[in-house]
């Protein structure tokens, strides 16, 4: 696997998009686009679920718990 990318001062961890990549074709990742629903529509990454950011606290139990979430808001 990639080595992660250099944290930064927020302290969440950054995915390269080679460990992204390798993440999801082994099936050991889902990707989440938390931004807006209309965001999603227009452009979103291949298999990414829609759940925005507003609803992820909410919405956190449909995300399975053995996976590696990856979020996205680009």
């Amino acid at each position: 696997m990639a080595p992660a990318a250099p944290a930064s001062t927020d302290s969440v961890r950054r995915v390269s998009i080679t460990e992204a990549q390798e993440a999801l074709k082994s099936g050991k990742a889902v990707i989440v686009d938390v931004r807006s629903a209309a965001d999603y529509q227009s452009a979103h990454a291949h298999g990414a679920l829609s759940i925005p950011l507003s609803e992820v606290e909410q919405r956190s139990k449909e995300l399975p718990r053995e996976s590696f979430i990856i979020t996205y808001c680009t």
